[in-house]
């Protein structure tokens, strides 16, 4: 499992920072998830075809998670794709893209799958095949949002690896047994922690929330994303949350990042 991060940064894109969109690969099947504005330019500077994404996880849609879509879809079709995209998102995505395609006149060669969410409380499972499989949860934002739990099919005597992806949301546990012993969670922290009354009007985390969750939650390492554009030196997020979870590490553009491979734990006898 490697994931790669096309962009870390919140609402505003900067320089160093992108809005959100990473590339999860799983033993050779490729994920997007988030696909924000520039999304293309992020795939094409990490070297990934356009047309080796047939799944694509949407969080929300807010635009810096969302507005990229179309235009990749349509990229894709340019570029002369004929099979089916699988299009995990929140219901109304679909209205969406259709409406768009409808008024510009674009139609598209190749099929869109949609599987679309609509639910408020606990797990479901939104997609599967023989690499992996994507269980969706919600969160609580300002529109309906939803983290991923993306898991690896079995495979002989190693351990099966999880990576879970949640982005935004404010500070809620009920997201802690859908995230429980990740080998990695992927969380927002927009803010600092002296901006928690900030954090909790936007319904954004704080990086020592962040990493609250990420110790309650008994993960192996966590990532902090979606950083706001005030910060220029983002290492005091780090630092704030690393008082609370050590084995915290802070998202970058173009930073790829390897899920070691674990044995299988032998049971205790007596």
């Amino acid at each position: 499992m490697i994931l790669t991060i096309l962009g870390s940064g919140a609402a505003l894109p900067t320089g160093p920072r992108r809005c959100s969109a990473q590339v999860l690969n799983v033993n050779g099947f490729k994920l997007l998830i988030d696909c924000a504005e520039g999304t293309q330019n992020g795939i094409r500077r990490q070297h990934f075809r356009l047309q080796s994404f047939s799944t694509i996880l949407i969080s929300h849609l807010h635009g810096d998670h969302f507005f990229g879509l179309p235009g990749l879809l349509s990229t894709m079709h340019l570029c002369g794709r004929t099979e089916p995209v699988c299009i995990v998102a929140p219901k109304g995505a679909r209205e969406v893209i259709e409406t768009t395609f409808a008024l510009t006149g674009n139609n598209i060669g190749f099929e869109l799958e949609w599987h679309e969410m609509d639910f408020s409380e606990g797990m479901q499972r939104m997609f599967e095949n023989h690499k992996c499989t994507v269980d969706a949860f919600p969160l609580v934002h300002s529109v309906p949002t939803y983290g991923f739990r993306i898991t690896e099919r079995p495979w002989s005597a190693r351990a099966v690896r999880s990576y879970c992806y949640c982005c935004d949301t404010a500070y809620t546990e009920a997201i802690l047994p859908y995230v429980a012993d990740a080998d990695l969670l992927c969380l927002e922290s927009t803010f600092t922690d002296e901006y928690a009354p900030l954090a909790e009007k936007r319904l954004h985390l704080t990086a020592g929330q962040a990493a609250q969750l990420a110790a309650k939650a008994s993960v192996r390492r966590l990532l902090l994303t979606h950083i706001s554009a005030r910060y220029k030196e983002p290492e005091v997020l780090l630092t704030q949350a690393q008082a609370h979870f050590p084995n915290s590490t802070i998202a970058a553009d173009g930073q790829v990042i390897e899920f070691p491979h674990r044995q299988k734990e032998t049971p205790q006898v007596g």
